[in-house]
């Protein structure tokens, strides 16, 4: 592990926990944690296989059943990523394929209404992360920092409107962001963030650079994925590079009380596309996007060693076809209720307290390339 202190320094609004950029907002209050949710989900091609830019909206029942409820909206092409909402889940910021961002609100009977079609500010959108408060969307650009690469912050207005605040800092390929929920700092998988040096592929920043890891221990991985533990101690990396003879990892990073600690790496994995943390502290999913199949990982954020492989998910009818990214429920009844996009429509996957990871089978959404899935997201 190296540590270093930065010179760079980041913009002067406050972090905050959960990376509030200090802004009031209108949207910051959550809902019921047992009311009913919408899912929104991308569709990126059309019947006859050309390019769509439709988004609908999924009614997800108190009892855990999904269904179709004729709302829909066109706004740019989707990219496979996670769709963030603002805590009250009023708002949605989509991933698209050309690095702009789609935005829409949603009302009360899972109307979707297009607010602007492709938002395109000083960045180029790969991943985006709403604020806990509700008034800023993060922005990851997986570029070099040369081309812009870095993590950006966009402030949210009452009706949804966007400002670019401009680059926060610079980084590297980065693939992912979350917050310390006791510090409030910046947790980034990158291969650099601001003047980090030599191999590192993890990074904590607050208004410098606190640390930087090398979680792989060469510079072969090609970051895909990245998520905060339940309890906030680990964060899990994916590595799915195509092009490195080492084998497919993921890694588990120790946040400690004022940097990061020494990874754990599970090797052999293919291709971990798409990761999930159990919201009960104690396993994991990782979705393999060439291996057609969901990992099951253990996790015990108290052991030296947290995480260990106990093999491939079992399947109702099958494994998953070409799943691809991931969002699931966090909190109330249906905590830990897993959609992984999928060609057929929505792979389910539970988890349960006791390390108990279910697949709960897919919602097919009845064929035709009109209905492949790309990107995901639930209201919270």
């Amino acid at each position: 592990m190296s540590t270093a202190s930065a010179t760079n320094t980041a913009s002067s609004s406050t972090t905050g926990a959960g990376g509030s950029g200090g802004a009031e907002s209108c949207h910051g209050t959550l809902g019921a944690a047992d009311a009913e949710r919408f899912v929104v989900i991308g569709h990126p091609y059309d019947p006859n296989g050309g390019s769509a830019n439709t988004y609908e909206v999924l009614r997800l029942a108190t009892d855990g059943m999904l269904s179709r409820i004729n709302k829909s909206v066109p706004l740019g092409r989707p990219a496979d990523r996670p769709i963030a909402f603002t805590p009250d889940g009023e708002l949605g910021f989509s991933v698209q394929d050309d690095g702009s961002i789609g935005v829409f609100g949603l009302q009360d009977d899972g109307t979707i209404d297009g607010l602007e079609s492709g938002f395109r500010g000083s960045f180029y959108a790969d991943r985006l992360v709403v604020s806990a408060d509700g008034s800023t969307l993060w922005v990851v650009d997986p570029n070099f920092p040369e081309n812009g690469g870095g993590i950006y912050e966009l402030a949210i207005a009452c009706d949804g409107t966007l400002t670019d605040n401009g680059l926060r800092f610079p980084a590297k390929n980065a693939a992912g962001l979350a917050f310390d929920p006791v510090s409030g700092d910046f947790l980034v998988a990158a291969r650099a963030a601001l003047d980090s040096t030599g191999v590192a592929h993890a990074h904590r920043v607050n208004t410098s650079l606190v640390a930087s890891v090398d979680v792989f221990g060469d510079d072969e991985a090609l970051l895909s994925w990245m998520t905060l533990t339940a309890g906030g101690k680990h964060l899990l990396i994916g590595d799915n590079s195509s092009f490195s003879s080492v084998p497919n990892r993921v890694g588990a990073v120790p946040i400690t009380a004022s940097g990061l600690g020494t990874p754990q790496v599970l090797s052999d994995i293919e291709d971990p596309y798409a990761i999930a943390a159990s919201p009960f502290d104690d396993a994991a999913i990782v979705v393999s996007g060439f291996g057609d199949a969901i990992f099951v990982l253990g996790y015990d954020p108290d052991a030296p060693s947290p995480l260990t492989f106990e093999g491939e998910l079992t399947y109702v009818a099958g494994s998953p076809q070409v799943p691809g990214a991931l969002a699931m429920v966090e909190r109330g009844a249906l905590a830990g209720r897993v959609l992984v996009a999928d060609v057929r429509g929505l792979f389910v996957v539970q988890f349960a307290q006791g390390a108990t990871v279910t697949d709960i089978g897919v919602f097919d959404l009845g064929g035709g390339t009109e209905n492949i899935v790309s990107g995901v997201g639930i209201t919270p």
